[in-house]
């Protein structure tokens, strides 16, 4: 930080760099999902499964605020999708769980730009910006484990 910026002015210019990286990402990343032949509430339950935040059609109904039979129909398209499959519980074969697959978790990083995005342009780094970028990436993961403590 150069002596007559403040921590403001450093601020306002990282807004404009995060403006102006979603703008020439938007296109990078949207693409595939326009391409998607699924529901915003099926693409939600594919990123509850694959985060783990679910595990079966019951906890996916709750989270989503849907009818238990809603939630499985749409988890069966899913399935028919190659995005996710059930497995039997055990002990209760009653309970059928649920995994991503492969494809879900492409499509879970590649909307979160994970990977790609960050391995194809750190390649093209300079050294200090490299260094700086992983203080930075440091900083913020920082800062979210401290919320994720706070919650």
């Amino acid at each position: 930080m150069q002596a007559h910026e403040s921590r403001e002015e450093l601020l306002a210019q990282l807004n404009e760099v995060k403006a102006e990286l979603t703008r020439g990402l938007s296109a990078r990343h949207m693409a595939p999902f326009l391409e998607l032949d699924i529901t915003a509430q099926q693409l939600k339950t594919v990123f509850l499964v694959t985060t783990g935040t679910v595990t079966t059609v019951s906890q996916a109904a709750e989270q989503l605020g849907v009818a238990v039979p809603t939630a499985s129909a749409s988890i069966d398209k899913l399935v028919e999708n190659g995005l996710l499959t059930r497995t039997e519980g055990k002990p209760d074969r009653r309970i059928r769980h649920l995994t991503a697959t492969r494809k879900a978790i492409r499509l879970h990083e590649r909307f979160l730009g994970l990977r790609t995005d960050t391995d194809e342009f750190a390649a093209h780094l300079s050294d200090d910006e490299l260094q700086g970028l992983v203080v930075g990436f440091r900083g913020i993961r920082r800062v979210l484990r401290q919320f994720s403590e706070d919650a």
